[in-house]
């Protein structure tokens, strides 16, 4: 008994000292201005550390909490990319298969392009004109950027060969999942992933500035201005609380949403190279495990980063509504702040 006593000791004495150095990282950013949103750290399944810093929206009234939902960014590419793997474990889809299988209203490149292409970001797709559509004042929808899409005469170049970050391919993938289960992505996830995998408060918003702002973390610049872009795709809205991310990248980590060989293809990246990113963002195995899963997203003044070191059984969070594009350095000192308190 008095061994067992000593050992539960310890351990809330290291996770004492680590909530307390965490801690005083993070407030000493907020207070210079550096940090607005919500960290969550989980060592071994348990919460490490959790606390939200700063405002809701741009007014300053209202303070936020841990239940608050923040744009992802660029993580939302992961959705689109798994619910493709969860069908080729059910032997619906091919990744071989040319993107012409699946969507028929597309140009002729639709048969030179492969799911795996779209995967990759090889596909030689261009990257879509938002500055074109938000300097207009255009509040883009899911149709505008299929017509885009239809209007490509030619690709960047020959699929495979090359890459290329654009957010036409996980699109594309959206369309194939949604052609192949005859369903909305929404109702997809919401029956197939967030519904199993503990992430219930994760929504598709329809657009952008939202109709309804609750519990939604609203993003403002460094004077408080609130974004004012609009957008009405659904696919790029994704928004998710802290928890809900973290029982994503652990669930992922563990092979429960996806199998182990479907989350290492996920892992491949088109070629090496600095920013070149994988479908799951940036994944490190060694000797046939996976060591890091980390995928920083960022949308106008939005900021995340989502990171699990499954070897060491840590899994770090950080969601922001103003984004100051520290919130890599933030999981690193954390990270840093755990590992040194062991």
């Amino acid at each position: 008994m008095t061994k067992i006593f000593l050992l539960c000791l310890i351990i809330s004495l290291f996770s004492c000292k680590n909530n307390e150095n965490i801690d005083t990282y993070l407030n000493d950013l907020h207070e210079k201005g550096q940090l607005n949103g919500n960290v969550l750290v989980t060592k071994d399944g348990k919460t490490l550390y959790e606390k939200s810093f700063g405002y809701t929206d741009g007014s300053k009234n209202t303070k936020l909490t841990m239940e608050y939902r923040f744009n992802i960014g660029s993580i939302y590419k992961e959705f689109p990319a798994v619910s493709i793997m969860q069908l080729q474990e059910k032997n619906l889809i091919n990744l071989d298969d040319k993107i012409s299988k699946y969507i028929l209203e597309l140009p002729n490149w639709s048969e030179e392009i492969s799911v795996q292409n779209l995967l990759q970001y090889s596909s030689g797709l261009p990257t879509i004109g938002w500055d074109i559509y938000f300097s207009k004042g255009i509040n883009v929808n899911d149709n505008d950027i299929l017509e885009e899409l239809k209007s490509i005469k030619n690709l960047e170049f020959e699929p495979g060969s090359d890459y290329l970050y654009s957010n036409s391919n996980p699109i594309l993938l959206i369309k194939i999942v949604e052609n192949i289960t005859k369903t909305t992505f929404n109702r997809y996830l919401q029956e197939n992933i967030f519904n199993v995998y503990g992430m219930e408060n994760t929504i598709i918003k329809e657009q952008y500035p939202y109709k309804d702002r609750t519990l939604m973390a609203i993003p403002f610049n460094a004077d408080f201005k609130e974004d004012d872009y609009k957008l009405s795709t659904k696919s790029l809205l994704f928004s998710s609380t802290a928890r809900n991310m973290t029982n994503w990248f652990e669930g992922l980590g563990d092979f429960k949403v996806i199998n182990k060989k479907s989350v290492k293809k996920l892992s491949k990246q088109a070629k090496k190279g600095d920013n070149i990113q994988s479908p799951l963002g940036y994944s490190v195995w060694e000797n046939d495990k996976i060591i890091e899963h980390s995928h920083h997203g960022s949308t106008a003044s939005y900021e995340c980063v989502a990171r699990r070191f499954k070897q060491d059984r840590i899994t770090i969070v950080v969601l922001t509504n103003q984004k100051h594009q520290n919130v890599f350095e933030i999981s690193d000192k954390i990270y840093e702040i755990i590992k040194k308190d062991k």
